[in-house]
């Protein structure tokens, strides 16, 4: 093997603490123009199993990262070329990543799987074959890992593995971060990226509002203030009592949600990575499915094309869902929900229930959403600026004036309330369940659960109470040994079981 370490594996454009060094305007533009972006790795050949890893105190829990980060590097699809858009890194230059840092990853991945061959890297690490070559001339070169065997004259079949001097380096690698997946994607890359997303904006399609509310029943006025919402890919505010829909239509749109982005599997800013993809959230996409070896060795597999991201937090969201998360034992970042949302959907569902206040929940997205960029404080004191686009969703069963003041307010551009169904519509959901759950229905069953509900017993019927009418006559047949039947007799009997009267002051005292 020919190794000219000095040639080869020099990086001008990289300062010495492993950030990119600056350029000038010009030559700015002139990477911007040619910079590039997402792709995967091939399905072709996954990585072989891993040869007795060493030991390691965290191996274990790190191990198990690893797999699951290398399932989604091996399984995920090839992108399609988007025109030019995305393009793998050619040089050390548009790496970006100091020497340094690509070495004690190199070293860290070898540690995590035994004795890979140049090729097996190469798809570990998301870069080109030739660059990993470099990489492994000088390794081998400064004795830090020894080449076991070759099963041909093809180099990408050597094997390698750690020497004793690469042992004790790596276990120095692992003290900074244990990060070991794909080479993450320098800062301004990903700013570079970003914004040309942002510039192609994904209209929702009338299929996708169409799919939010295929399974509710609402007035002509509240579906179309819903679907007019939902279009506008701004800020809204779903509001109204609960159990009437409003959860549903934002989990129907989030899952409904068409188009495709490009995640990075991490950032690097400030000598610190930030791990953003996420396979409990972003869904890969399969494209071009017939592109040949050639085309898919022009995308950058530091990416991963993904279905346009979409997620609900719920009550149990606190303060920690909207910072950078440090892990102190893996010793990189983990992004926040609306990083790892871009260019997508996030929904707040029980707004005013998380575990932060309304104030700084809402000061903390929406001012950043509308300047178009997000401030990250990292531990070490450092500031990571990145643009922020995503359209942000809120429900809320409070009343409007208790979750927010009027000047956050005024930035939900679109407040839709969901009332209660009329008696009219209730008859329907309540069919619509029967329907559901193969339920008998009596005739002028629906009509009398309906004056039931809403003149005898004087309440505000929910759209909910007709799914746990049938649910609770549904019990109570299977409890007397019979078949459901919506009828007169089991309406009542159910309605007693789950509809709270007047009564019951008079079990309590004062």
């Amino acid at each position: 093997m020919t190794m000219e370490t000095e040639s080869t594996f020099k990086d001008d454009g990289i300062n010495g603490d492993g950030t990119a060094a600056p350029q000038s305007d010009q030559a700015a533009a002139e990477v911007q123009g040619t910079r590039v972006i997402p792709s995967f790795f091939s399905r072709d050949s996954a990585p072989e199993a891993a040869v007795d890893a060493p030991a390691d105190e965290n191996s274990d829990s790190m191990s198990q990262f690893i797999s699951r980060t290398m399932a989604t590097v091996a399984e995920a699809p090839e992108p399609d070329d988007d025109g030019g858009f995305l393009r793998a890194p050619r040089s050390f230059a548009d790496v970006g990543l100091s020497n340094a840092f690509l070495t004690d990853l190199t070293l860290k991945i070898m540690h995590y799987s035994g004795t890979p061959s140049m090729s097996q890297l190469a798809k570990r690490l998301g870069l080109a074959g030739d660059i990993v070559s470099q990489i492994l001339e000088t390794l081998v070169e400064d004795r830090l890992i020894v080449v076991l065997s070759q099963s041909d004259l093809y180099t990408g079949n050597y094997r390698y593995r750690l020497s004793e001097k690469g042992q004790t380096r790596v276990l120095e690698a692992l003290e900074r971060t244990r990060y070991a997946g794909p080479a993450p994607v320098p800062a301004d890359q990903y700013t570079s990226v970003m914004n040309k997303l942002f510039e192609d904006r994904q209209r929702v399609s009338r299929h996708e509002i169409a799919e939010a509310v295929k399974d509710l029943v609402l007035t002509s006025d509240v579906s179309d203030a819903v679907a007019r919402a939902l279009f506008s890919g701004k800020t809204g505010l779903l509001y109204g009592p609960s159990g009437n829909g409003k959860s549903v239509i934002l989990e129907s749109f989030a899952r409904a949600l068409d188009g495709h982005s490009y995640v990075p599997f991490a950032i690097y800013a400030y000598g610190q990575v930030i791990r953003v993809f996420d396979p409990s959230i972003h869904v890969p996409l399969d494209d071009d499915p017939d592109a040949g070896p050639k085309e898919k060795s022009k995308f950058d597999r530091r990416w991963v094309k993904v279905r346009r991201p979409a997620i609900i937090l719920g009550a149990e969201m606190d303060r920690g869902a909207m910072d950078l998360g440090y892990d102190p034992q893996a010793r990189f970042y983990q992004a926040p929900a609306h990083i790892k949302a871009q260019d997508g959907v996030l929904v707040v569902d029980d707004f005013g229930r998380q575990r932060v206040t309304t104030t700084d929940l809402l000061t903390r997205w929406l001012i950043p959403l509308e300047r178009g960029w997000d401030s990250l404080s990292m531990a070490t004191g450092e500031k990571l600026t990145v643009p922020f686009r995503l359209q942000l969703l809120f429900a809320t069963n409070a009343r409007v004036r208790e979750v927010a003041d009027d000047a956050l307010l005024r930035r939900i551009l679109y407040k839709v309330h969901i009332p209660n169904p009329d008696q009219a519509n209730f008859g329907e959901i309540l069919r619509r369940e029967c329907r559901a759950n193969a339920v008998p229905v009596e005739d002028d069953a629906i009509e009398y659960a309906a004056e039931k509900l809403f003149g005898e017993h004087s309440a505000k019927p929910r759209a909910s109470h007709a799914r746990d009418l049938v649910n609770v006559l549904i019990e109570s047949a299977a409890f007397d040994g019979t078949n459901p039947v919506l009828s007169r007799g089991s309406v009542d009997k159910a309605i007693s079981l789950f509809i709270t009267n007047g009564a019951e002051a008079e079990d309590f005292d004062d």
